[in-house]
């Protein structure tokens, strides 16, 4: 292969030899680049738009002209932010535990189905008061016995109370 000179070569690597040194490998090695280039394909950056060039194997959805755009582009877009990103580990908690449900009716009978925060009653507001973990329930790393237990608990209205709670504007 290669120059197709003739060369000596050890008898472990009679059936795997294809060069006779490593000028030869290497001008094979140019040769198969060039034949590599031509096979280019042109894509347009997911940023900005500029014209690029790249090898079929490394086309994706998103192709950038340098780590610069694809920055930008990744803070835009979001892209891996979020619900997006691979280590998401969701947003709401949906499930409390299993004796979430009585603590919820103990504590808003321990404030008397009052807020806490505003007066209001349930019956004023035509609905049931919402529960407020005072630590969040996250902070508790699934034991959800302590993080519901009723010292952590307290009755407020949705509006405004309860999203002022999370909002930190106390």
């Amino acid at each position: 292969m290669g120059c197709g000179k003739t060369y000596n070569v050890i008898k472990s690597r009679e059936n795997t030899s294809k060069f006779c040194s490593m000028n030869c490998l290497g001008k094979a090695n140019g040769d198969r680049g060039r034949i590599q280039y031509r096979k280019r394909i042109v894509v347009f950056c997911t940023n900005c738009g500029k014209k690029i060039e790249r090898k079929p194997s490394i086309i994706k959805n998103w192709n950038f002209c340098n780590e610069k755009c694809m920055a930008e582009y990744y803070e835009r877009s979001k892209a891996f932010s979020g619900s997006n990103s691979a280590t998401w580990q969701g947003g709401d908690i949906d499930y409390y535990g299993p004796n979430w449900r009585a603590q919820r009716r103990k504590a808003r009978k321990r404030d008397n189905f009052t807020c806490q925060d505003c007066g209001r009653t349930e019956l004023q507001l035509g609905h049931e008061l919402s529960i407020h973990h005072i630590i969040p329930f996250r902070e508790f790393d699934g034991d959800w016995k302590s993080a519901n237990k009723l010292s952590n608990l307290v009755s407020l209205c949705e509006y405004p109370c309860h999203r002022k709670r999370h909002s930190k504007k106390n």
